[in-house]
């Protein structure tokens, strides 16, 4: 078999190894010589490139080093111990240094990958980190840190402690005194961040301050703002959000994404969140496990101007309690279906430039979903999992309920939309909408799922596309 993989041809290696995924690499380099020697010239095209921290030290720095020249976008995995982590951040990182055009770089916590409020922000190594993002100081466009922060310096000696840095990374001033305006990026570094291409910023809405928002004013190309509210124990904070516009040239355009939060937190995250001096253009809840028409009617009534996206996704409810499809029940139930409108009506009668508008884990009614798009003809993604033809299938389960809504039950059939209803809809919107099916789903919203995958999922939320400004 030895002599078989040595008559094997260098030149071609090139072509076969961008068809080969990351094991069958190892895997051919561990059989051949010849293999080895071809990796070690071969710059791997890999423009997504996810990295797991958590023991795969001596893995993660071959393969760093083999497709860390053409990474656009650098996905990292923190689900580590410390010691772990701190390797990772001093051999591995610093290997990204090299990349060419690196755009784009996502630090995943472990109270994400776990879905545990129980779980602390990991604390990053703030001079390696900040060094790889003013290193791709003309490339870098997104930064997120999903239940990550950047550590505090122990003295100031830590700065010169890493040959990477002295080699690769331009000077910086990283102070060992922790302050509420270096909670993202240090405000040192201003004189550097006046040439930065960073457009959007993702950050925990715990990690985040009014002075911290104020040094990230001056980056120039600074407009995409998304805040993750996770279930944590401490109270929300305020951002004076007045004072910002008077530092920003632009007003920042908001995401919010509201991520396993119990519905008891929702009026505080109205009061105290969204608030009327915000420009949100997106808002995200995922797995909260409960619609809450309140804040869909907050949301359409304050930013009915500017919101551009609205995703409300949850698993399917595994139970066999029927009474478990009621999402809050009414305190006086009221016999008259139709008092019961569905929120997502409104919000679409309101909100001027909705574009997209995803619902998972809720039963809709089909004639709802047509008044969706006749209301809304601006829509141009439209994403609904579940849909019901027959009026009276859920009518007693939604006049005991609040949200004018049912949850979607594990044990529910399949979608039941005729091709007639099908071809209606495209009537009228401007693309070709077909009912999603449930093998096209995210493993994450077709059943029962581990936290791993509903964390795969919220990514895949965070790595959409920006929405284009709207002058109003």
């Amino acid at each position: 078999m030895a002599l078989n993989w040595e008559t094997v041809p260098l030149l071609p290696l090139r072509c076969i190894m961008d068809h080969l995924s990351t094991e069958d690499a190892l895997a051919a380099m561990s059989t051949c010589r010849h293999w080895r020697n071809a990796m070690m010239l071969y710059e791997g095209r890999r423009r997504t490139f996810e990295m797991r921290a958590k023991h795969n030290l001596e893995k993660n720095l071959f393969i760093a080093r083999i497709f860390k020249r053409h990474t656009r976008s650098l996905h990292v995995y923190l689900d580590c111990n410390e010691t772990e982590l701190e390797k990772f951040m001093n051999l591995v990182l610093p290997q990204f240094f090299d990349s060419a055009k690196l755009q784009e770089v996502i630090f995943i916590g472990p109270s994400y990958i776990q879905q545990s409020h129980h779980v602390p922000f990991v604390k990053l190594n703030r001079v390696i980190t900040e060094s790889l993002v003013f290193k791709h100081l003309r490339n870098l466009q997104r930064l997120q840190f999903l239940g990550c922060r950047l550590n505090t310096l122990h003295n100031e000696n830590e700065v010169y402690a890493h040959k990477q840095i002295e080699y690769y990374s331009r000077p910086l001033n990283i102070s060992s005194v922790q302050t509420p305006a270096d909670a993202v990026l240090s405000s040192g570094n201003q004189h550097l961040m006046q040439y930065s291409t960073l457009k959007h910023i993702a950050v925990d809405y715990e990690q985040i301050n009014t002075t911290a928002l104020m040094t990230l004013a001056h980056l120039p190309n600074f407009e995409y703002l998304s805040l993750n509210i996770t279930h944590k124990k401490q109270p929300y904070q305020e951002i004076d959000w007045p004072e910002l516009q008077l530092v920003f040239r632009k007003p920042l355009l908001v995401t919010v994404n509201i991520i396993g939060v119990p519905i008891r937190r929702f009026s505080e995250i109205m009061v105290k969140v969204l608030v009327s001096n915000i420009t949100l253009i997106s808002l995200k809840v995922m797995f909260c496990k409960s619609l809450y028409t309140p804040l869909l009617s907050h949301v359409s009534r304050v930013y009915e101007a500017s919101l551009r996206e609205v995703v409300w996704a949850d698993s399917p409810h595994d139970s066999l309690d029927p009474y478990q499809r009621i999402v809050r029940p009414l305190r006086h139930p009221h016999p008259d279906t139709y008092a019961h409108v569905n929120p997502f009506v409104l919000l679409c009668w309101q909100c001027v430039h909705l574009q997209r508008l995803v619902i998972h884990g809720y039963w809709v009614w089909q004639y709802d979903l047509l008044g969706f798009v006749r209301l809304r003809k601006t829509l141009s993604h439209l994403e609904i999992s579940a849909i019901y033809s027959k009026q009276d299938r859920y009518s007693h389960s939604i006049q005991m309920s609040e949200e004018g809504s049912v949850r979607v039950m594990c044990g529910d059939p399949p979608s039941d939309v005729d091709a007639d209803f099908v071809q209606e809809v495209n009537e009228y919107i401007d693309f070709k909408w077909t009912p999603t099916p449930i093998a096209g789903l995210h493993p994450a919203i077709r059943g029962p799922c581990s936290a791993a995958t509903r964390a795969d999922f919220m990514l895949h939320e965070a790595k959409k596309p920006d929405w284009p400004r709207i002058n109003m």
